[in-house]
C-alpha cells in the first residue's frame, strides 16, 4: 500500500511509465517462465514428424 501513495509524489508521466514498465516485465517474466518451464517431451519433433 506504501508503492501506491509513493507514486501520489510523482508526476503523472512518470506515473504512467511506471504501470506500462511493471505491465511489460509481468507479460515478459511470465512468458519467459512459461517457455523455460515447458516440458520438453511435448516440444520435442513437434513439426518434425516424419510421415510413414
Amino acid at each position: 500500500m506504501e508503492l501506491i501513495m509513493f507514486t501520489n509524489y510523482l508526476p503523472s508521466e512518470m506515473v504512467t511509465f511506471l504501470e506500462i514498465t511493471t505491465i511489460f516485465s509481468v507479460l515478459l517474466g511470465t512468458i519467459l517462465l512459461m517457455l523455460f518451464t515447458s516440458d520438453q517431451a511435448n516440444t520435442k519433433n513437434l513439426y518434425l514428424k516424419k510421415a510413414k
